[in-house]
């Protein structure tokens, strides 16, 4: 069936399938589609249910690579995602089909051979092959082998859909012959199966740009394929097939797993390993290509060799880089310093990384995650990352300075960042010469820090400009800056950093932290007070806000302060107190303020006069906190900055 080069006719999907098995290797991505892609091939069969003169509809292409092992053995190269949702309609159609069809379904497209050495005709890769097995095909029972990946639910929701979707159309009357023809005869697919090997750049140029969406990740893989076949470098191909698997199943882990999302992920090990700048990492795809000329490797066997040599690096940095990506996002701490974790649930608390990820990689990747020089530089990262890129208003875009941290790091990585981003002048530092990389780029990110975010920009960012619409409740940092507070009042309590990133929707009350008003936006407002522009001017401080168990938070939004801060300190009902030592302080501050003004008449401006104090009280509170835990101070080249901007 498959031994001719390319197919000019469409296949059915029973000629396909007739006497083949199909194999998805471990370097492919797990099951993929939602229920968009799944609802769009069931509207197609609807169509051909309604318009029976259609003979056959074009369903897709199938790009096969045969097994050199096994006759009628076949790697599904590309198409594994619509195969592997037909056959899950034909398993659902099984159920509802009479005894005959039934076995005749299941020998042909689901399991086949002798009692006792049978075996499934698809097999998909290894993270997926057993649920899809064990649960899909066989009784749907998660007693055999529990949900543990998102590819895991997405199986069992296309057979869902697809099992409620037939049930729909036979309790309809349509017939289940008539659905299993649909299947059987009038989808058409366009298979080509490459014989050759030099065909095999044709295959990747066909996958890559017909139309379909594949993130730069896949098409990567895809091209380092065919670098691994035209360069005849099994142990690259071996290598891809070992780690693609190890690489896809980290990003899964770490819920990284969208088109955009594995992009970002390539681009970013592409700033690093081939030393692309902001730009053309953008287009990493089309930029590898044109680096890695593979004719023009194979001219010499020293060009090939070294070739090889760097294909197989890449391969391994991005299986690392990958599993860097689940320590900072699962987050999966096994195997870490204990002197690191903290710092990476730092970092992965903030939220925002586009700009630092590629000099992260860089430092945990050349420092092979541990050591004092990987302690210090990820703390001065989470200090660079907070001041430019998170404190209110440093940056006029939120890519600034992205071009320099992205040369910081591929110079990083391989150990020229003194030779080619210091100058001369800049070698001696005070009483301090710069004398190695790590040195050297811990001076260059304190500096970036202090030309885009320096301490007095700084500290202005956490004042409120009286003209300003900005309201503090709205600011992407303030959950992140809340808990580094709290932490720094309660150091030997771990604060969960779940209850900070986690949405409402995602958690329960008694595990969910959500930013209060002290003065509430609402409060008296229907007496119609505490609503002038002098009001909303402190409704929108820094100081009004506070980190606050749910259950707190629930009752009485719209309640004064002081009635609020009973509830802080002493419970409300059946809720015990906060554990929140920030809040106790608020709380505290609440009272002492109230108590001071308790012979103070209750004038136009009494509230705003009360809630001044407190907020004023609070906000100077946060703000030297601020200043000490973001501070720059001991880093190599602060003093010099500081020197010349006094100057």
């Amino acid at each position: 069936m498959l031994e001719n080069h390319f197919v000019t006719q469409l296949l059915t999907l029973s000629e396909i399938f007739t006497n083949n098995f199909f194999q998805i290797p471990d370097y492919q991505r797990g099951y993929a589609w939602d229920e968009k892609q799944i609802d769009e091939l069931l509207k197609d069969i609807d169509h051909l249910l309604l318009d029976s003169s259609a003979v056959r509809h074009y369903t897709g292409t199938l790009v096969l690579s045969q097994s050199k092992n096994q006759v009628n053995q076949y790697n599904i190269v590309d198409g594994q995602q619509r195969l592997t949702t037909l056959v899950i309609f034909l398993k659902c159609i099984s159920l509802f089909a009479d005894k005959v069809q039934k076995e005749s379904i299941t020998i042909k497209y689901l399991k086949r051979g002798d009692l006792g050495n049978d075996q499934f005709i698809l097999k998909l890769n290894s993270d997926t092959n057993k649920f899809f097995e064990k649960v899909i095909l066989s009784d749907r029972n998660l007693e055999n082998c529990p949900i543990t990946l998102e590819s895991h639910e997405r199986l069992l929701n296309a057979y869902d859909l697809i099992n409620k979707w037939i049930s729909q159309k036979t309790s309809s009357g349509i017939l289940i012959t008539q659905i299993l023809n649909v299947l059987e005869d009038r989808l058409g697919f366009l298979v080509y199966s490459p014989v050759e090997d030099t065909e095999t750049g044709i295959m990747f140029e066909v996958i890559n740009n017909r139309g379909k969406q594949l993130s730069e990740l896949e098409k990567v893989k895809n091209y380092l394929i065919y670098c691994s076949i035209k360069l005849s470098a099994l142990s690259l191909r071996d290598e891809i097939t070992d780690h693609w698997s190890d690489i896809l199943q980290s990003l899964n882990k770490a819920k990284k797993t969208s088109p955009s999302e594995e992009s970002s992920f390539l681009r970013y090990c592409l700033v690093v390993f081939f030393k692309m700048n902001k730009t053309d990492s953008q287009y990493g795809y089309d930029v590898l290509k044109d680096r890695i000329k593979i004719d023009q490797c194979l001219q010499s066997s020293e060009n090939k060799n070294q070739t090889i040599t760097k294909l197989q690096e890449f391969v391994q940095f991005l299986k690392l880089a990958a599993k860097w990506y689940e320590h900072l996002y699962a987050p999966n701490y096994v195997g870490l310093d204990k002197t690191i974790k903290p710092l990476i649930e730092n970092i992965r608390a903030q939220n925002v990384h586009a700009s630092i990820m590629p000099l992260f990689l860089a430092l945990v990747l050349k420092n092979k995650g541990k050591g004092d020089v990987l302690e210090r530089h990820l703390q001065l990262l989470e200090t660079l990352n907070f001041r430019v890129y998170i404190a209110n208003g440093m940056t006029s875009r939120k890519d600034k300075g992205q071009g320099d941290l992205y040369q910081y790091a591929s110079k990083y990585y391989y150990g020229n960042l003194l030779k080619h981003c210091v100058s001369d002048d800049e070698r001696s530092i005070g009483k301090v010469e710069l004398i190695n990389d790590d040195q050297a780029l811990e001076y260059l990110l304190v500096s970036f820090t202090q030309n885009l975010a320096h301490d007095g920009w700084f500290e202005a960012s956490f004042y409120l400009d009286g003209k300003s619409s900005f309201d503090f409740y709205k600011w992407r940092g303030i959950r992140y800056f809340l808990m580094n507070y709290e932490s720094s009042l309660q150091r030997n309590k771990t604060i969960n950093t779940d209850k900070i990133l986690k949405s409402r929707s995602s958690g329960k009350t008694n595990d969910y932290l959500s930013v209060e008003h002290l003065w509430a936006t609402e409060n008296r407002n229907f007496e119609g007070q505490n609503c002038r522009e002098v009001d909303r001017y402190q409704k929108r401080r820094l100081g009004n806000f506070v980190l606050l168990e749910l259950r707190l938070n629930i009752q009485g939004t719209n309640d004064d302060a002081w009635v609020k801060a009973d509830r802080y300190l002493e419970g409300f009902e059946q809720e015990a107190p906060t554990d929140l030592y920030h809040v106790r302080l608020a709380g505290k501050s609440v009272r002492k303020t109230f108590n001071a003004m308790s012979n103070v008449k209750k004038t136009i401006n009494y509230y705003s006069d009360f809630y001044s104090e407190i907020i004023s009280e609070q906000e100077e509170r946060y703000i030297k906190f601020a200043m000490k835990r973001w501070s720059l101070k001991g880093y190599i080249g602060y003093k010099k900055y500081q020197e010349e901007l006094e100057n």
